[in-house]
């Protein structure tokens, strides 16, 4: 399972609790969509250090890095690498 089918999947069963038949757009703006507030982009950020492995520092919570499934995956791919 690729980094966007992972945090799709998280998004729907954690944040949406919807079932695995929704789809969310990778390029879907979460925020302006209202799928992330300040609390759930919490529980993503934490989603995505248990399940990456990576550290996200205060200065990374910006929209550029979270924006998007699209952004977000970027975001974890760079962090990775630079491991």
């Amino acid at each position: 399972m690729n980094i966007e089918t992972k945090i799709e999947r998280f998004l729907v069963e954690e944040i949406l609790l919807g079932d695995r038949q929704t789809k969310i757009d990778p390029d879907q703006m979460l925020i302006e969509a209202g799928i992330l507030d300040s609390l759930t982009l919490l529980r993503l950020i934490t989603f995505v250090e248990d399940q990456f492995g990576v550290m996200v520092d205060d200065g990374e919570v910006v929209p550029d890095n979270f924006q998007s499934i699209r952004m977000t995956s970027a975001f974890i791919e760079k962090k990775m690498q630079g491991q």
